[in-house]
């Protein structure tokens, strides 16, 4: 699944996240791509679950749509 992340734009935001992400899904495959505040989730969790973790821990996150160049 594909996010786009309000200040996702350095390392520490995205350690945060993967933090974030990981306290429900310690599993979950985590790409950040700091160019583009985009940031993509491999887990067996809901979307939903996933995007409301990342708000619950201050980021904005909303679904982005899926694309051939991946994150």
């Amino acid at each position: 699944m594909l996010f786009d992340v309000l200040g996702l734009v350095d390392e520490a935001t995205a350690r945060s996240i993967a933090f974030a992400v990981h306290a429900l899904d310690p599993q979950a495959r985590i790409t950040a791509n700091l160019d583009r505040g985009r940031l993509r989730v491999d887990s067996g969790l809901p979307e939903g679950d996933v995007a409301d973790a990342l708000r619950a821990a201050g980021f904005h996150a909303i679904p982005a749509p899926d694309h051939p160049a991946g994150s």
